[in-house]
């Protein structure tokens, strides 16, 4: 049996997305003849924990580094997190526009000094180290990495290098292309030196696999064209049976139109746009709190109690944490609808969320605030749903009203799950093998 070392940040305990693309990795690798084995963090950085997947998977060798990382555990220990204020927030939006000091630009820039390309580049040493020792022991056959944090990308690139084992680089979301890239603000030095490293491990890859069609799309013209030839998508999925095992005795009707929200809430994707709307449409129809339950599962970056209260939401809508996997399918499973919040900017087009693809295993119906692109493509083949693709309060308040009006003239859950090849994870990790397989051979030819 072959043997992939997986250099991954993002794994179990650690309750982070993207822990599970790799946790299935390892857990359908064995069936198709390929031993995984996993190099990660000790310990490491986060702000929820859940190390039941680990169950899943009690034959993947795994070894952890130490690491040091002082600004990630200063920003995950910050647990008291601003509350949002509607008011507050215009004032926010117009001090971006204000040039900080001269003490506060010095001290960005050392920040950014220690935390470009990510906040977690000091696990490098220990983890070329830690590898090192891993690739002998285990004797690999090829080097596999995920990100984000790219840091992982940075060691795969040193062991591949030192060790001659071909190296596989596996993109959740994109490195200097990512969506989200240029809200970093980075100063020319930082893109320059952020750029250098993406070069130094994108040039060395004998692979590269993204999570989106659209992001290999953008992938094929990077640096120059040079990449092309070398690009493969692997999507995020689903386990079927995860969803059949995890069958809950619910009514066949809820009490309430019950709409969930599951994963983190950061950045543009966040719920501001589709609270105001909510509140805006609730108050002009009469609509009692008694009669709709909106539940957002998951980390946020805003504590949002005090915009729920200037939107005389307290009674309709719930803020209500991380849940373990164990918890959160089964509440999955009963909702009337799933809420996609992705923001409405271009950037996003190519992003393909993971919840989505649980989402569309559950049954339920989805409400997408998207912008057009592959995921609205996606709930539209597979008539999933609802796809709101603009800012627009009327249209989606119009579609809030369809919804409600549906719901109550034909309430039943009864549904049965989606099943759909093509994010069946077992198939897709057949993918996984099959590049494994392909370029093996290529790399020892190379050699």
């Amino acid at each position: 049996m072959k043997r992939v070392l997986f250099v991954c940040y993002a794994f179990p305990p650690m309750a982070a997305v993207g822990a599970q693309r790799i946790v299935n990795f390892c857990k359908f690798l064995p069936r198709l003849q390929w031993q995984p084995v996993v190099l990660t963090v000790k310990g490491g950085s986060n702000s929820s924990w859940d190390a039941s997947p680990l169950e899943q998977i009690p034959d993947t060798i795994i070894y952890r580094s130490r690491t040091f990382e002082p600004f990630a555990r200063q920003e995950i220990a910050t647990s008291d997190r601003p509350m949002f204020n509607l008011e507050e927030d215009s004032w926010r939006a117009a001090l971006k526009n204000v040039r900080p000091s001269l003490w506060r630009r010095i001290k960005r820039f050392i920040r950014l000094l220690m935390t470009v390309p990510d906040s977690n580049i000091f696990w490098v040493p220990f983890g070329v180290m830690t590898g090192w020792r891993a690739i002998r022991r285990e004797k690999i056959d090829i080097i596999a990495s995920s990100s984000p944090p790219v840091s992982g990308h940075i060691i795969a690139s040193i062991l591949s290098r030192f060790t001659g084992k071909p190296h596989i680089v596996d993109f959740r979301d994109l490195w200097t292309l990512n969506h989200a890239y240029g809200k970093r603000n980075y100063p020319t030095i930082f893109r320059k030196y952020d750029r250098f490293w993406e070069k130094f491990v994108l040039k060395h890859a004998i692979g590269i696999i993204t999570a989106s069609p659209g992001f290999s799309k953008q992938m094929e013209n990077h640096l120059n064209g040079k990449l092309r030839g070398k690009i493969a998508t692997i999507t995020n999925g689903f386990d079927y049976k995860e969803f059949v095992e995890a069958q809950v005795s619910v009514p066949d009707r809820n009490p309430q139109l019950r709409l969930i929200y599951s994963g983190s809430i950061y950045g543009d994707f966040n719920p501001v746009f589709f609270l105001k709307v909510l509140s805006r449409w609730m108050t002009e129809k009469q609509i009692s709190p008694e009669k709709i339950r909106v539940e957002f599962y998951g980390n946020h970056d805003y504590d949002y109690r005090e915009l729920l209260k200037q939107l005389h939401l307290q009674q309709t809508v719930s803020f209500n944490g991380f849940k373990p996997r164990k918890e959160l399918v089964p509440l999955l499973l009963q909702a009337d609808y799933l809420l996609l919040l992705l923001g409405f900017n271009e950037e996003s087009r190519s992003v393909i969320p993971a919840k989505l693809l649980e989402y569309l295993a559950s049954g339920a119906k989805i409400l997408a605030l998207a912008p057009e692109g592959v995921t609205t493509a996606i709930i539209r083949r597979y008539n999933a749903g609802e796809c709101l693709t603009e800012p627009d309060e009327n249209l989606l308040a119009e579609t809030l009203n369809r919804i409600l009006l549906e719901w109550e003239n034909n309430p039943s859950r009864n549904r049965g799950f989606r099943y759909i090849e093509e994010f069946d994870r077992e198939k897709l990790v057949g993918k996984l093998a099959q590049l494994l397989e392909e370029v093996t051979p290529m790399a020892a030819a190379a050699d």
